[in-house]
């Protein structure tokens, strides 16, 4: 489902600057026969991933190749954690990990040599080259999202409008301070200041008057003093808006979008904001990388393997809010959103390398208005 997506092209490409490994490999010389059959003979793999859907892709993987997969779903932040430790304390439990947080993996498990990227057959043969270092599994969106119960209408055409009185208390948003994505994507709102200050003035008819040094951070705080009611989860953002019933119902700020698969089955009136100004939500990226000293070696390359087919992608392929770069993996059959480029228009992937440079000034920002 590949198309050009020359931002994302750019952002990985500085990825690899930074993190000054070379990920290339020899797979030339990959005997993959003799893989799989090392694979079956260690028998067992043990992966970590944000994501109960892993476990789902486990199951088909045992199914198919009677190797036993044991999964554990983690918060990002339980991720980085978990598997820096094992791998500094020589445990070594962990064979592959799903991980999102990509500043904080360059930083903490890739430059160090904790993780290994491996473009696996599937991948090398689906992936285009520019989203195989490291490699990508799914970009996912984390979008802006309305009661549709209360406003027949996106109820905000601006970003600011959340900073007005009219929405005090009214905003919710998971704490960035243990949401390392969200620190990734405030620097983007900082370093795309200018745009943010066009913007107020466009919606407003005056220049922003700035309290802070640039229009990210003036935004940043303008929204803490708002009121803006801290949530623990994207799950519980997404249900506190959608909830029926409401007559004046929150707005949930950058929450996955995937949440939206709950819609009919928790009975949420809820839908995401398409054409708020200079954006409407952000992107981020899921990444397969090995561990440098996985136990069962083998048999974590054949589960990347797996998980870049159709059969191991199937707990996510027509799930809501995930998005393959691998073209041999066929469209979603829903049709609503399913274009990656059409989020592109709406949504702002962040720099890689500014945010690796800039997460802690804005997380001592984030505390210094908050607290």
């Amino acid at each position: 489902m590949f198309k050009p997506r020359l931002l994302i092209t750019v952002l990985l490409v500085t990825a690899l600057m930074i993190s000054g490994i070379a990920f290339a490999n020899d797979y030339e010389d990959e005997d993959w026969d003799e893989i799989i059959r090392l694979a079956k003979e260690e028998g067992q793999l043990t992966a970590y991933a944000p994501t109960s859907r892993l476990a789902q892709a486990g199951q088909a993987f045992e199914e198919k190749y009677g190797i036993k997969v044991t999964t554990h779903q983690l918060s990002e932040v339980e991720m980085i954690e978990r598997t820096y430790r094992e791998a500094v304390t020589g445990i070594n439990q962990v064979d592959l990990v799903l991980i999102e947080d990509l500043p904080s993996m360059y930083e903490l498990l890739i430059n160090p040599g904790h993780l290994v990227n491996y473009v696996p057959p599937a991948a090398r043969e689906g992936v285009p080259v520019e989203h195989q270092n490291p490699l990508v599994f799914v970009y996912q969106p984390r979008v802006i999202g309305y009661n549709t119960e209360v406003y027949d209408k996106e109820p905000i055409e601006s970003i600011w409008e959340l900073t007005l009185p009219e929405w005090r208390g009214k905003v919710l948003m998971r704490d960035l301070a243990i949401t390392g994505e969200h620190q990734n994507f405030f620097t983007e709102v900082v370093r795309r200041s200018d745009e943010l200050a066009a913007e107020y003035e466009r919606f407003f008819g005056e220049p922003l008057q700035l309290t802070e040094e640039n229009a990210g951070l003036e935004f940043m705080k303008r929204l803490i003093q708002n009121d803006l009611v801290l949530m623990t989860s994207d799950t519980r953002i997404s249900e506190a808006v959608g909830a029926r019933g409401q007559t004046d119902p929150p707005i949930g700020f950058i929450y996955v979008y995937s949440h939206h698969r709950h819609i009919e089955s928790k009975n949420l009136a809820l839908d995401a904001m398409e054409n708020v100004k200079p954006f409407s939500g952000y992107t981020y990226g899921m990444y397969i990388q090995l561990a440098a000293k996985a136990p069962n070696p083998n048999a974590a390359k054949l589960f990347a393997n797996f998980l870049n087919t159709e059969e191991g992608y199937a707990a996510w392929h027509n799930g809501v809010g995930f998005y393959s770069m691998n073209e041999n993996i066929a469209d979603p059959e829903d049709g609503h959103r399913v274009d990656w480029d059409w989020w592109l228009e709406r949504v702002w992937p962040y720099d890689l390398e500014y945010a690796t440079q800039n997460r802690g000034y804005i997380l001592d920002a984030w505390m210094r208005y908050m607290y």
